[in-house]
């Protein structure tokens, strides 16, 4: 199973910080799993090539880096921490380790740009990434900043204690991020959203809009003929929807992959009206630009 139900059946376990080495190896495999007979195969096995990068740029960025954050209710919250240089050492292995492969012109030459950049530009470069708005001459360099900004997140959120962490009233309760989706557990029918950033796994009460917290006016949608593994919960109030997988048909789920896999249900969202309300970072230059 993908994503490891936290404690014991039937437990509600507030929250789960990352094991980010079996994160990111679970995410590559589940990407290459994705690739037969999808008509993104191309862009998923590349994906699970980035996902790869992240796990060996794991060494680069040290586990639990210093963080300067004052004390506080979210302890790495993404707005306002001031990033250790480490972050553009765990940047530097990515871009190593995927310049090798065959890329899409834009893509190899944000990959070129991002391998000479100074440090400030690389800064500025992740500051529009954490605010969900690269520029347009960013878009296709985001995701790998994305991607190096998930290490350095996930490494510093793995070396916390889950012990006293508030329940965030919006975003995840580690670095204040949105989930990129959440995942329903079987018998227990629990829901945990998932961290876009670093990779922790929090509880909210099912049938409740993470975002605006309504609970009147949720409802669910399916592309047409799915057998249920993945729904769009929406919510009324906000015009907002975020993913759901549901791991009782869907066991191998991978949230992040598993989004990215299932971009028809955000087509058919889009073509009724709702705006998505979690992130992929992966997606933040396009589909599959």
């Amino acid at each position: 199973m993908s994503f490891e139900p936290p404690g014991t059946p039937g437990e509600v376990v507030p929250l789960r910080l990352p094991r980010p080495a079996e994160l990111f190896a679970r995410r590559a495999r589940r990407f290459r799993e994705l690739v037969p007979g999808n008509p993104m195969g191309d862009f998923l096995d590349a994906l699970a090539d980035v996902a790869s990068a992240q796990g060996t740029a794991l060494g680069a960025v040290p586990p639990g880096a210093p963080d300067r954050e004052p004390a506080g209710g979210t302890p790495l919250r993404a707005s306002t921490h001031v990033r250790d240089p480490a972050w553009r050492a765990g940047l530097a292995s990515i871009v190593g380790s995927l310049r090798s492969r065959s890329w899409p012109t834009p893509a190899a030459e944000a990959l070129r740009r991002l391998a000479t950049a100074a440090p400030a530009e690389l800064e500025s470069l992740a500051d529009g990434v954490l605010r969900g708005e690269p520029a347009a001459t960013d878009l296709a360099a985001a995701p790998f900043v994305g991607a190096a900004l998930q290490v350095y997140f996930t490494s510093l959120a793995s070396a916390l204690s889950a012990t006293g962490l508030a329940r965030s009233e919006q975003g995840c309760p580690v670095c204040g991020s949105p989930p990129v989706a959440g995942v329903v557990l079987g018998d227990d029918r629990l829901r945990y959203l998932c961290c876009s950033l670093c990779g922790s796994d929090w509880n909210l009460t099912r049938i409740q809009c993470w975002s605006c917290r309504s609970t009147g006016g949720i409802r669910y949608l399916a592309v047409a003929g799915d057998p249920g593994g993945v729904k769009a919960e929406l919510c009324s109030d906000c015009g907002a929807y975020v993913k759901l997988f549901y791991l009782e048909k869907m066991p191998a789920a991978e949230p992040l992959a598993d989004d990215v896999a299932s971009l028809t249900l955000d087509l058919l969202a889009a073509q009724e009206g709702w705006g998505r309300s979690g992130v992929n970072l992966f997606l933040l230059g396009g589909a599959e630009g």
